[in-house]
């Protein structure tokens, strides 16, 4: 007779806990790789031992709410270097920004 495999049962004050946000930032190799830690480690006194699980996923919101921000990058910019690439997006957007570069940034 096969053994069944058993799933380990939790202690039973074991409380599962979940942290959820939402951010601007590209999630990309680079980020992955910090995160992506293989087996246990310690070092300089911090002992890893538990794994934690991580999903990324993109939040799709209507085109409206990305022309709103693009648009509002653009009044508010007090960069040069952040000019040709805000248009870029917008372009990418299919948006044409509307009034000056920087018109309405707070000095």
């Amino acid at each position: 007779m096969e053994k069944q495999a058993q799933t380990p049962q939790l202690p039973q004050n074991a409380v599962s806990s979940s942290t959820s946000f939402e951010t601007f930032i590209s999630i990309g190799s680079y980020e992955i790789g910090n995160l992506t830690q293989k087996k246990p480690t310690s070092f300089n006194g911090d002992v890893r031992i538990k794994k934690y699980k991580i999903t990324i996923e993109e939040v799709i919101e209507p085109q409206e709410v990305y022309e709103q921000r693009i648009q509002e990058l653009w009044d508010k910019c007090d960069n040069m270097h952040h000019y040709t690439p805000i248009k870029n997006t917008a372009k990418k957007l299919g948006y044409e920004l509307k009034g000056n570069y920087g018109s309405k940034r707070v000095r």
